[in-house]
């Protein structure tokens, strides 16, 4: 809880899933746990199959993908440490 209270520059996630993914869900729990324990952070799914601009805005590859700022992309399945050390270096 101090690590997510500690954010504080405005930060957007977008997490890029597909329904099917079974990683996923992981860092869909983390970044929205951290979001909702930070009002500087928000944090929202987008189903890549709906989301086809972002798709290919961020040329993404495989799910999960994390979009922090628009600008930087992370790939794979991430706890809420490993996202949180993510947060840190932006």
């Amino acid at each position: 809880r101090e690590q997510i209270a500690a954010i504080t520059n405005k930060t957007d996630m977008k997490i890029l899933v597909t329904l099917s993914c079974t990683m996923c869900p992981d860092l869909v729990v983390a970044a929205q746990r951290i979001a909702a324990l930070n009002p500087n952070v928000t944090a929202h799914v987008y189903d890549i199959r709906h989301f086809e601009d972002l798709k290919n805005r961020h040329k993404v590859m495989s799910v999960p993908c994390l979009v922090i700022n628009d600008q930087e992309v992370s790939f794979g399945k991430q706890n809420i440490r490993q996202l949180l050390e993510l947060l840190r270096q932006q």
